[in-house]
């Protein structure tokens, strides 16, 4: 049994490269085994049929319904990336170029788990990249996305589970990567990873509880970036009032967080929220609590909270929600507004609140062209209707690898970046999406704009907080996706992101990046099981320190076994 220390002892472990290499192999082996015992070798991809004008849930797809019978679903799979840049190093200063051929080759698997007890998805790939004229570069680079829930108990104890690996930019103001494969020494490894055991249940039929421990620890392979673990508890009480129409609720939390780089925060909270149903359509909600903490000062402050908002749902295909809140820093709020259309879809969230981690540690976030997609996605039919939980995530992100490798674009294709940070700040966050889709043609338009904050009192930390006491980011993404055949996709996209810092201390304000990238991808398949693309790529990185320009070209040959 493993037990709450040996936990945290993994936690604290660091996964090597060598030790990934040999889960795959493992993994790679039972999954070979598996198709010759089940004559799973008959052609299905493991990912959902999907189109990028007509997404369709994995869980009813063609595919899917062959295997509905089965419980483990494993697909290894190979790619074979040649890239042909003439800027392999975004770190040469005065705009020096060097050209080089890079050879990329990604083994992977994709396992998903649908038992009584267990809905699961992992999805890894290790990428082994070689330079041809620098080869002292050569290296090994991990991609992971799992997430999970076990059943323990029958409806009673679950426990939610998740692992996150990924390159992720230092700071704002350094040169930003166009691809994962570029030499930049502000460019990192960062692996994240959460454990979540929960109860719920109901007493005496009347009042409904939740209580969750969540444990997450975060890694990074760059020396300079903080490791971060959180330990949080959270709990909740709902029930009703002999007015049918008012609802109570109680939630609770503590949450420690712990930066080998930076300064440790604590925060407690409870609040007791009242929500009236005007119309079955229309409620409206009000909060009063007490919260404390250290973020501000060394020691805990504390601090009355109250806030008001409402949720309306017109219809099916419309839901509008705002909630204002007085908090420590000022004024929080969550406003979220979503339509759907019959072939198109827009979205719009506008939050600020406390963020303990940067956005690229968490399940969702908008810095890669998957993680665009897997919000799109999660709010679109089928998947807005579903459930949330395992189920849900595992079918967006079916759907979103389908789309992905049907466009021959690369899922860790970065369409913004945030950084990497050793305090908490406080983050205000805009997102518009926009989705347009036709028989062959479908057009996405992101917008998003982020404000990081710093409210430590004190920190020995050093990150862009460190030259910056507001970090300013605000991108957009724009792209068109146009169906040439059954078998063929041609994509574009187009990306651009500006970063600036002040102080009101230093009162530096002179820092300011921006970079734009331009991707055009062809793809076809080539065979039952196997797919080739060819892209055309441009970044443009403006910065007073060291700007650069980079073109590509890229030729990528998939095979899913």
């Amino acid at each position: 049994m493993v037990t709450a220390m040996d936990m945290a002892m993994i936690f604290k472990a660091k996964i090597s490269r060598p030790v990934s290499g040999a889960i795959l192999y493992c993994l790679s082996s039972i999954a070979f085994a598996q198709q010759a015992t089940s004559g799973a070798a008959g052609g299905s991809s493991g990912f959902a049929a999907t189109s990028a004008s007509a997404p369709q849930s994995p869980l009813s797809s063609a595919s899917e319904t062959a295997n509905q019978g089965r419980d483990w679903f494993i697909k290894p799979r190979v790619s074979l990336t040649e890239t042909l840049t003439d800027n392999v190093s975004v770190n040469r200063v005065n705009n020096g170029k060097q050209s080089d051929l890079i050879t990329e080759i990604a083994p992977g698997i994709h396992v998903e788990a649908r038992t009584a007890r267990l809905k699961a998805y992992l999805d890894y790939s290790l990428r082994g990249q070689m330079y041809a004229k620098n080869s002292d570069h050569n290296q090994t680079q991990n991609a992971l996305n799992a997430f999970g829930t076990f059943e323990a108990v029958d409806k009673w104890l679950f426990i939610d589970f998740s692992g996150f690996i990924s390159q992720q930019a230092i700071s704002a103001f350094g040169a930003q990567s166009p691809s994962n494969s570029t030499i930049n020494n502000n460019s990192t490894e960062t692996a994240t990873y959460r454990l979540s055991p929960y109860i719920r249940g109901q007493i005496g039929g009347l009042v409904e509880y939740l209580l969750r421990y969540n444990l997450s620890t975060t890694r990074s392979d760059a020396a300079i970036v903080s490791d971060t673990n959180i330990s949080e508890w959270t709990g909740q009480l709902r029930g009703g009032t002999p007015f049918q129409s008012l609802k109570w609720t109680i939630d609770g939390s503590q949450q420690s967080t712990d930066y080998s780089r930076g300064r440790d925060t604590d925060a407690t909270r409870i609040r007791l929220m009242l929500t009236y149903a005007v119309l079955p359509q229309f409620k409206i909600s009000a909060s009063g609590g007490q919260e404390s903490n250290n973020y501000v000062s060394l020691g805990q402050e504390s601090h009355v909270n109250y806030g008001y908002g409402f949720d309306w749902n017109p219809t099916e295909r419309t839901q509008i929600s705002a909630f204002k809140e007085r908090r420590f820093f000022g004024d929080g709020h969550n406003i979220s507004l979503s339509h759907r259309f019959p072939r198109s879809s827009i979205r719009f969230t506008d939050t600020r609140d406390v963020s303990v981690l940067p956005n690229q540690n968490t399940s969702i976030g908008l810095g890669t062209v998957y993680d665009l997609y897997f919000q799109i996605y999660s709010n679109i039919a089928p998947y807005a209707s579903m459930t949330p939980g395992a189920l849900k995530d595992a079918a967006v992100a079916n759907a979103v690898n389908t789309l992905l490798a049907q466009g021959g674009i690369s899922p860790n294709t970065q369409v913004t970046s945030s950084f990497l940070t050793s305090r908490a700040s406080i983050q205000r966050r805009q997102d518009l999406t926009l989705v347009l889709t036709g028989v062959r043609n479908s057009i996405t338009f992101v917008a998003n704009r982020t404000e990081n904050q710093s409210v430590l009192a004190a920190t020995a930390s050093n990150d862009d907080f460190s030259q910056s006491t507001l970090v300013r980011q605000q991108g957009l993404s724009i792209n068109l996706s146009h169906r040439l055949s059954e078998l063929s996709n041609l994509n574009a996209v187009v990306s651009r992101q500006e970063s600036q810092g002040s102080s009101s201390v230093t009162g530096n304000s002179n820092l300011k990046t921006t970079t734009t990238t331009y991707l055009i991808n062809a793809s076809t398949k080539l065979g039952a099981k196997t797919t080739g693309s060819l892209s055309a790529r441009r970044s443009e990185f403006d910065s007073t320190i060291n700007p650069y320009t980079e073109n590509a070209l890229l030729g990528t040959v998939s095979l899913v076994f």
